[in-house]
């Protein structure tokens, strides 16, 4: 682990929940590597001019959004980063049972992982139902803040171009509207709560989102264009 690691704040929770069948495990051995993004490497825009968009998911967890995503738009590259081991072998299977060809994931942290793409690189951001680390002594972890947004997502996201969170955790609902509003990089154009409750018809539910549903919790998005 690097210096500027060991200066991060830890945003995510697990790294690895259940243990992997054999399945999985040869699965992470053979296929994961021809997936994931190299770090090492400078990303630069003009090397993908064969996708007409670029996107990039911050934790996707399960990898239900992206792996849909990419199923319906192969001319679209969809890179994400997650350090939980199940949620990335997860779309790995998904790689294989749907023969994807346009992901590129990681499992390191996306703050670091960010840096090796070029400034600009990205036409899409997307921050769906981040871990809301509801005690108050952990508000710390949150990785949705104005300092992350404006000096990071910013930074890597085409001008004009849309970055989307969602969340359907109370709390965090109201400390990302917060952050959103000591931005000076991002506009958020909501009028009123409605807004907010509207999802695209394109929409696809994850696993966190369906399960909000089934407990009670509403899920909202925001959508913010780059200054």
């Amino acid at each position: 682990m690097d210096n500027q690691e060991h200066k991060l704040v830890r945003s995510f929770g697990r790294i690895k929940t259940r243990k992997l069948s054999d399945k999985k495990e040869d699965l992470m051995a053979d296929l994961y590597p021809k997936f994931e993004i190299d770090s090492s490497k400078n990303h630069k825009i003009e090397d993908y001019q064969d996708f007409s968009k670029k996107s990039f998911e911050i934790g996707f967890g399960f990898g239900d959004f992206m792996a849909q995503k990419a199923k319906d738009s192969p001319n679209q590259l969809f890179f994400g980063a997650e350090p939980h081991i199940n949620g990335v072998v997860n779309v790995v299977s998904k790689i294989e049972e749907f023969d994807i060809k346009n992901i590129r994931i990681s499992m390191e942290d996306a703050r670091i992982l960010l840096e090796s793409f070029e400034d600009g690189f990205f036409d899409e951001f997307y921050i769906l139902f981040a871990d809301p680390w509801p005690k108050v002594k952990h508000f710390k972890r949150r990785i949705i803040t104005a300092k992350f947004l404006d000096e990071v997502v910013a930074k890597k996201l085409k001008k004009g171009m849309v970055l989307t969170i969602a969340t359907d955790h109370d709390s965090y609902k109201t400390w990302i509207c917060a952050e959103i509003l000591k931005s000076e990089k991002f506009s958020w154009k909501c009028k009123s709560k409605e807004d907010w409750k509207k999802f695209p018809k394109d929409w696809v539910e994850s696993k966190y989102q369906k399960k909000a549903l089934r407990e009670g919790r509403e899920s909202v998005i925001f959508t913010l264009h780059r200054i």
